[in-house]
């Protein structure tokens, strides 16, 4: 009897062991999936920003629709002028295109070439930047809007990434695939319900509807 006792007693410290150990580790879970998933959607708003810098710069204004600006990306266009010819001394660039000396060329390049130019990193996320990441095929939304005064009108847009979707479907994070038997069970131990703990995560966003800023929640 006093063995079996004992037994209980190992068993008891063993399981009390854990749940300490389980009750420090579910929060550092939390906070690591959180700063991973974090940097993957800061890294797709950063692409999306560049698009819309190249969609404002083709259209004079920017895209209202995520659809709108990844068909751009993937299938539109961007137009290219310059000047072909030398511009004589004295001489005003209006005065030699009215004169023929200059003659204007007009080309098209492929909008996605022109985001890589302006920042190679983009190019992994092209295909796929209008999509949150961990979502099932979720779609950003894109707010615009316009900041006008008797001397100007600047477009501006913002777009919000809230906690949750930012934390959904965890198991991805916890048991990707060809996560192993033992790891799965580890995991279904340590982690099982996370998301259903009491967590607060922090939302992002990029833009502004109030002022003519683009600068993200991450800089």
């Amino acid at each position: 009897m006093k063995k079996v006792f004992q037994i209980f007693l190992i068993v008891a410290a063993l399981f009390l062991t854990l749940l300490v150990f389980r009750s420090i580790m579910r929060p550092e879970k939390v906070k690591s999936i959180y700063k991973d998933r974090h940097d993957v959607i800061r890294d797709r708003l950063i692409t999306l920003r560049t698009a819309q810098t190249v969609y404002r710069n083709e259209f004079k204004k920017f895209a209202s629709s995520i659809d709108t600006l990844h068909d751009f990306v993937n299938n539109g266009f961007i137009t290219i002028e310059k000047n072909v010819g030398e511009l004589p001394e004295g001489m005003t660039e209006e005065q030699a295109l009215k004169d023929g000396i200059l003659k204007k060329e007009i080309t098209k390049i492929p909008a996605s070439k022109k985001i890589v130019e302006l920042d190679p990193n983009t190019e992994p996320y092209l295909k796929n930047f209008n999509l949150i990441p961990f979502n099932k095929g979720k779609k950003f939304e894109i707010q615009t809007g316009e900041l006008t005064s008797n001397t100007y009108k600047i477009p501006v847009y913002r777009i919000d990434v809230n906690g949750e979707d930012i934390m959904a479907n965890l198991d991805e994070s916890i048991n990707p695939p060809n996560t192993g038997t033992f790891k799965r069970f580890f995991n279904f131990i340590m982690y099982s319900g996370l998301d259903s703990d009491d967590n607060t995560f922090n939302n992002m966003y990029m833009g502004s509807l109030t002022e003519s800023s683009t600068t993200g929640s991450w800089e």
